[in-house]
C-alpha cells in the first residue's frame, strides 16, 4: 500500500515536470514557427527557464479580491488541477498506477466534471471578466462533449474495449481506417481543452484573461499546471485510439507511444502558431450544425461496419 502511493506520487511529481517543459516546448515551437527567437538567454539556452517561472510564481503573495467570494475563490483551482490530474491514474503504459477495466468511462467522467472548477473559478472572483469566461467555457465544453464523446465510441466499436492499455496493445494503426474521425476528433480536442483557435474562455482581445483574469502566483500556477496537463492527456488518449503499436515491445513500445504522445501534443502548439481565433457564434455553428451530424452519420456507420 505504501509503496503504490509512493510510485504515484512520483508519478505525479514526472507528469508535473513534463508539464512544466512542455510550457516550455510551446514557447520555443511558437518562435520557430513566427521565426522570431525564443527564450534563448537565462539559463542553459533557457532549460531552466520552467524551475525559475515555477519559483517566481510560488513565491508570490496570492491576492484575493475583496468582492470574491473567499472560499471558492481559493477552493477553484484546486479543484481543476484535481480533476486535470486525476487522469494520469490511468496512463496507459506497462506498469500503470491504476488498472480500471472501464478507463475510458472514467476518462469521460473526470474531463466532463471539470468544467465546474472553471465556473467556480469565474463565479467566484465576483469580476464580469472573469464570469463572462466561465459562462463560455460552461458553454463550449458541454456542446462539444457530445460530438467529442460520440466520436470517441466510432474506434471503441473495431478496439472492443474501455480500457485504454488494452486498446494501446492492439495491433494497428487506426488512423487509416478513421482519418475523417481523427481529423474531427482532434478538432473537438482543440475546443475541449480551450486551445486556438477556439480559444474564446480566455480572449484577451474581449475577455482579458477569461475565468482566470483575477487569479495570480499558486492559483494561476494550478490553472495553467491543469489545461496543459489536460492537452497532454488529450494526447495521450488520442495516440491509443488511432496509433496502436502492439502487444510485444514492452519497454520500447512504451517509448515509442510515449514519442508519439509527444508529436500529437505539438501538433496543438503548431495550430496555435498557424491559425487565428475563430469567431465564438461560428465555433457554436460549427458544432451543431457540422460536427454533430458528422459524428452520429461516422457511429452509425461504424456500427454497421463492425457487426
Amino acid at each position: 500500500m505504501v509503496v503504490g502511493g509512493l510510485v504515484t506520487v512520483m508519478s505525479m511529481v514526472v507528469v508535473l515536470l513534463g508539464v512544466a517543459y512542455f510550457v516550455i516546448i510551446e514557447r520555443k515551437g511558437l518562435s520557430i514557427v513566427q521565426r522570431r527567437h525564443g527564450p534563448n538567454k537565462p539559463s542553459l539556452i533557457g532549460l531552466l527557464l520552467p524551475v525559475a517561472d515555477g519559483v517566481k510564481l510560488l513565491s508570490k503573495e496570492w491576492v484575493v479580491p475583496v468582492a470574491a467570494n473567499q472560499a471558492l475563490f481559493l477552493l477553484g483551482p484546486v479543484f481543476v488541477f484535481f480533476f486535470s490530474y486525476g487522469l494520469w491514474l490511468i496512463y496507459p503504459v506497462s506498469h500503470p498506477m491504476m488498472y480500471l477495466k472501464l478507463s475510458i468511462l472514467y476518462f469521460l467522467c473526470m474531463s466532463s466534471v471539470k468544467v465546474f472548477g472553471v465556473i467556480m473559478c469565474g463565479w467566484s472572483s465576483n469580476c464580469q471578466y472573469g464570469l463572462l469566461g466561465a459562462m463560455r467555457a460552461a458553454a463550449q465544453s458541454v456542446s462539444y462533449e457530445v460530438g467529442f464523446t460520440t466520436l470517441l465510441f466510432c474506434p471503441l466499436l473495431y478496439l472492443g474495449t474501455f480500457e485504454l492499455y488494452e486498446m494501446r496493445m492492439s495491433n494497428g494503426f487506426y488512423v487509416l481506417s478513421f482519418l475523417e474521425v481523427f481529423f474531427m476528433w482532434f478538432v473537438s480536442a482543440l475546443a475541449e481543452t480551450n486551445r486556438t483557435p477556439f480559444d474564446f474562455v480566455e480572449g484577451e482581445s474581449e475577455l482579458v484573461s477569461g475565468y482566470m483574469v483575477e487569479y495570480g502566483a499558486f492559483g494561476f500556477t494550478l490553472l495553467v499546471l491543469a489545461e496543459y496537463g489536460s492537452i497532454m492527456f488529450m494526447s495521450v488518449v488520442c495516440a491509443s485510439l488511432f496509433f496502436s503499436i502492439g502487444a510485444n515491445l514492452y519497454i520500447i513500445g512504451d517509448l515509442v507511444f510515449t514519442l508519439i504522445a509527444v508529436f500529437i501534443s505539438y501538433l496543438f502548439i503548431i495550430v496555435r502558431g498557424t491559425l487565428p481565433r475563430y469567431r465564438y457564434d461560428k465555433l457554436m455553428d460549427l458544432c451543431w450544425k457540422v460536427m454533430l451530424p458528422l459524428s452520429i452519420g461516422f457511429f452509425m456507420l461504424s456500427m454497421v461496419i463492425s457487426a
